[in-house]
């Protein structure tokens, strides 16, 4: 792992510290070894223990009194709240992208759709989970309502730890693209409320199958 550039060293470092747990190098309940942290990125304790602090604002670590920074462990319960939310509010962020996206928009949409099917095709899940990370974030931009926006991104970040088990289980990999297919062509229909019930069922699907992932790591 290459040291960090100067600039934007605790935002830089968060983003480390973010993909070392996405890729579980750093597990639920591990605690963070600060020094370890400091060598392996080639920064000093300072923005290191920054970017810790932001972590706890996104439920990823819990920093305990004289006892360090912990990999956090989000309860069934959490999740289940989270995902309430989420469920909500990624519902209507796909209701606004589908009456507001332009023919263009939904071209490159297009294109991300089939960069899924190719790795649904290669069965390479480390691959497509990341370019459903990407096709969600420019449903969530079509919104074109900022707020909306952040809001979604920091309930993401905060199950961050289980988003990625959830295609462990068996058939989620080919439900979640035939999903994905009923949600596009919502969207090639513009038909906001299929959008957004569309939306909603891959959420509550996604749900259920990281909860029953939760249950067994």
């Amino acid at each position: 792992m290459e040291s960090i550039k100067v600039e934007s060293l605790e935002s830089q470092v968060s983003y480390r510290i973010r993909e070392m747990i996405r890729q579980r190098i750093l597990t639920k309940g591990e605690k963070v070894k600060e020094r370890a942290l400091c060598e392996l990125l080639g920064v000093s304790r300072t923005p290191v223990r920054e970017a810790l602090r932001t972590l706890k604002s996104e439920g990823l670590i819990d920093i305990i009194p004289n006892k360090g920074a912990f990999v956090s462990e989000p309860s069934i319960e959490n999740v289940r709240e989270i995902f309430e939310v989420m469920t909500l509010l990624e519902g209507e962020a796909s209701r606004l992208a589908a009456e507001r996206m332009t023919d263009e928009e939904l071209e490159k949409l297009e294109v991300l759709h089939n960069e899924l099917k190719h790795h649904h095709t290669d069965k390479n899940s480390d691959r497509y989970l990341e370019a459903n990370t990407q096709c969600h974030k420019y449903i969530r931009s079509l919104a074109k309502n900022q707020l909306l926006y952040e809001l979604i991104r920091s309930l993401h970040d905060k199950i961050l730890l289980y988003r990625t088990q959830q295609l462990n289980k068996e058939g989620r990999f080919d439900q979640s693209i035939m999903e994905h297919e009923e949600l596009l062509e919502a969207f090639r229909n513009r038909d906001s409320h299929e959008a957004e019930r569309a939306m909603k069922k891959h959420l509550k699907n996604q749900e259920e199958a990281l909860i029953a992932m939760h249950r067994i790591i």
